[in-house]
């Protein structure tokens, strides 16, 4: 709350989604509903931001588009952050054999270009914006698991860390309760940068 510009941010973000959700209360018409005669109108009362070629209101499908975005960015990186997250905490923590398995296989991952392993993930699957969504979602994990395993890899050996182990706690308490709390600002940090990205990548798959 000290950093202005992260609190100007977090609102501007809470605009967009307060918009989104309320999209049906906000919207001066219906984004779907064509008024031909109507096309390219100039913004007026009626329709705030004008009307497309189709004479439909733009205010109105952005308000609902803004659902869609939202919905693609917040799915995406969320399979991409419990998938990617899981497989970066157990690589760092465990080492050895589990760390060279996980990362190889990652690294075939790494090794195509993000935008056309995301097609063919989607040519897989079949066109639709769920399939868009996990293709999205599985093309970021690598990201993910790079962050995760080097944070862990740094927190693991630290003295709370090793303090626990003394205890006899399990590895799976250890990694919920000692490290995961303590790896969370670079995450945070690349689900936001990340959010963005998966909206335009969808955005590009959509041509």
């Amino acid at each position: 709350r000290r950093n202005k510009w992260a609190m100007l941010g977090l609102f501007i973000i809470v605009l967009l989604v307060i918009c989104a959700v309320f999209a049906p209360v906000l919207s001066p018409h219906d984004p779907n509903l064509q008024d031909l005669p109507n096309q390219y109108a100039k913004p007026s009362k009626e329709h705030p931001l004008g009307t497309d070629q189709y004479g439909r209101d733009v205010l109105s499908r952005l308000l609902y588009g803004a659902r869609i975005s939202l919905s693609i960015g917040m799915i995406s990186i969320t399979i991409a952050l419990v998938s990617g997250g899981l497989i970066g905490a157990l690589a760092g923590y465990f080492g050895g054999w589990v760390d060279a398995l996980l990362m190889r296989a990652l690294e075939v991952l790494m090794a195509f270009p993000s935008i056309l392993l995301t097609i063919t993930f989607v040519t897989v699957l079949g066109p639709s914006l769920r399939n868009a969504m996990i293709a999205i979602g599985i093309v970021t994990i690598p990201g993910y698991a790079r962050v995760v395993r080097g944070t862990v890899i740094s927190v693991k050996e630290r003295e709370f860390v090793e303090a626990a182990r003394a205890q006899g706690l399990t590895h799976s308490v250890i990694l919920m309760r000692e490290i995961v709390p303590n790896i969370l600002s670079p995450v945070i940090v690349l689900c936001t940068l990340d959010v963005a990205g998966a909206i335009l990548d969808a955005a590009a798959l959509g041509f």
